[in-house]
């Protein structure tokens, strides 16, 4: 079994996702009940999160050496930067705001604390380490967005008109972020290739801790 394929089965890793579709955010987006003013305040803390977000794939990239690694490096930073942002985008045009806009915004602890975390791996130099803490929330969201469409479709809370929601359920249970997932994963077991059990379980632990960091967010979004 590939590194990558234990994490996504490991038991720890199943609650947390689990946990995250209890969450009382996560289930309003599916049924689209969600407060508008909850959802707007998820747009502007996580178009404040991919700033930083896509500084971890930056931190990667710059230690790596391998071309294909290099080149998936460089789309992860492309998908964090201009792809996702574009998605919020679409939505903050409702709330009368933009990118630029939300910029010099408060960002909230919880969210600080999360970037903190994972920016903290670049000091020691260790791109297995700071790829796994930027992991979790790749694979949280194409998660969410697949069972959450399953849930509407089972539902006929489908589109637009049904769900405010959807076209943001749709970006992340789309083949274009299934496919980013998949690379990802990939990645993961090219440069964990060899590793002892012990850093197995170290990269395990840092993915888990990335995991409740995740968990926070969700917390403060729904605040």
């Amino acid at each position: 079994m590939s590194f990558a394929k234990m994490i996504i089965e490991d038991q720890r890793v199943k609650k947390y996702y689990e946990d995250y579709m209890k969450h009382p955010f996560i289930k309003g987006l599916g049924d689209g009940s969600l407060e508008k003013e909850k959802f707007k305040k998820y747009l502007i803390q996580d178009t404040l999160y991919l700033k930083d977000y896509g500084k971890v794939y930056a931190h990667a990239f710059l230690l790596s050496d391998r071309i294909e690694d290099l080149q998936f490096l460089h789309t992860c930073i492309g998908v964090v930067i201009a792809e996702e942002t574009n998605m919020h985008i679409r939505y903050l045009k409702d709330f009368n705001l933009d990118v630029f806009m939300i910029d010099n915004m408060k960002i909230e602890p919880a969210n600080r604390a999360y970037l903190d975390y994972m920016l903290s791996f670049k000091e020691g130099g260790d791109i297995k380490e700071i790829f796994m803490s930027a992991l979790p929330c790749t694979l949280t969201y194409e998660y969410i967005g697949k069972t959450l469409k399953e849930q509407c479709i089972k539902n006929g809370n489908n589109n637009a008109k049904d769900n405010y929601y959807y076209p943001w359920i749709e970006d992340y249970a789309g083949e274009g972020f299934e496919d980013f997932s998949i690379k990802s994963c990939e990645l993961v077991d090219r440069i964990c290739k060899d590793i002892d059990e012990e850093e197995k379980e170290k990269l395990m632990t840092i993915f888990l801790e990335a995991c409740r960091y995740e968990m926070g967010f969700w917390d403060m979004s729904f605040e």
